[in-house]
């Protein structure tokens, strides 16, 4: 079994849990995750049981749909031999942990790496910002805005020193390309699931746009007692008619009698 699902960002919405708190809400909607391959890694354990270097199983997880004659011949050759009808957009790896082992071409079922009252990691790419200047990107306060600096407000100020260094020291925060960078927010919580039609609720925001795909990632946490009140956030499937409902509605559309009908008759002659 594996640790990491992929799913695609909708949106952001609102919810209420049991105690009536409302919560902020980004929706997802979990496609199929594919084992596409596998391979061997070495990877750093410290552990009470274990030190030092371990090999572990990598699995090749894909996801995404894509048709499968757009793919490179090589990667549509790996899928084919898997019996998949369709392509995938992306393939990354993810180490597989304890528990039933995933052959190739097998669905990873999200249900059982996904529980409501998880707590988990998600890590996205950021929305790209375009070229922006030091107060947009590093939050810096600007110049004063006195003594005649009617442009140089949003300026950076000074960069350098004197002749010693007689250069900008490498790392200098400095107007450029703001956003598309790896970014993973942790502390939410998986507020619903429906393993039917994939789709899956977060507490919080997570970066990306929306259509962008992110890890999901439980970190072995669990919030107690976490439930939604499921009619106040628009979960709940309205009640099934009980015995005494149904009779009440039958006798609510009980047919009119023959003599109802001749009183109604006689009644649109006289008008």
């Amino acid at each position: 079994m594996i640790d990491t699902i992929y799913a695609t960002k909708k949106g952001m919405s609102q919810a209420w849990d049991s105690s009536g708190k409302r919560l902020p809400i980004t929706k997802f909607k979990v496609g199929a995750n594919i084992v596409v391959g596998e391979t061997k890694a070495n990877v750093r354990v410290n552990k009470k049981d274990v030190h030092g270097w371990q090999q572990v199983r990598v699995l090749e997880i894909g996801y995404g749909d894509k048709k499968l004659k757009n793919m490179a011949k090589p990667l549509k050759a790996r899928l084919e031999k898997l019996s998949l009808k369709s392509g995938v957009q992306m393939i990354n790896g993810v180490r597989e942990t304890e528990g039933e082992a995933l052959s190739l071409g097998a669905t990873v079922p999200v249900e059982q790496v996904l529980h409501v009252g998880d707590i988990v990691a998600v890590q996205g790419t950021t929305k790209g910002r375009g070229f922006a200047g030091g107060m947009k990107r590093h939050g810096f306060h600007g110049g004063p805005k006195t003594h005649g600096q009617s442009d140089r407000w949003r300026a950076v100020g000074s960069v350098g020193n004197r002749t010693t260094p007689g250069r900008v020291w490498l790392g200098k925060r400095l107007p450029g390309h703001l956003g598309v960078t790896t970014k993973t927010i942790k502390g939410l919580t998986v507020a619903y699931f429906d393993a039917a039609s994939g789709e899956l609720w977060l507490t919080g925001p997570v970066p990306g746009s929306f259509g962008g795909v992110v890890a999901i990632t439980p970190t072995g946490e669990v919030k107690k007692n976490f439930a939604l009140d499921k009619k106040a956030s628009g979960l709940s499937s309205p009640e099934p008619i009980t015995e005494g409902e149904k009779e009440s509605q039958k006798a609510e559309t009980v047919s009119p009698t023959p003599a109802d009908v001749a009183t109604e008759q006689a009644q649109k002659e006289t008008k």
